[in-house]
């Protein structure tokens, strides 16, 4: 089994995933913004597979830019409300879970901070 699906923050960056895959399947397409919302919650997910299977410093920087992924899904979700292409209802679960996901990997990263 890879590392990486020990890792607690990884079965919660999988979870929002399938909450945005799900919000926004019927989401009518207004310019890139489904793709790109999409493509930030399978950011966040690969990056962490990738960088657990490396040292310490550099999981390091994998998991930073995981949490800029995850920001950016937190964001890209408010707009999506914003422009009334998601209900509030959803956009309120993707946050929730954003949130989650981004505490665990700041104190994933500050662990992998004192082993460098």
């Amino acid at each position: 089994m890879a590392k990486f699906t020990n890792l607690r923050v990884w079965h919660e960056a999988r979870t929002l995933l399938q909450l945005v895959s799900q919000a926004t399947h019927d989401m009518r397409a207004e310019g890139d913004l489904k793709s790109q919302l999409r493509r930030a919650a399978i950011s966040i997910v690969s990056n962490i597979s990738e960088g657990a299977q490396r040292g310490d410093r550099e999981f390091r920087r994998f998991l930073d830019i995981a949490n800029g992924s995850n920001a950016e899904v937190h964001a890209q979700t408010i707009i999506a409300m914003d422009i009334d292409l998601l209900d509030a209802g959803r956009c309120q679960q993707i946050i929730a879970q954003c949130q989650i996901v981004g505490r665990m990997i700041t104190k994933l990263a500050a662990a992998q901070g004192t082993r460098t």
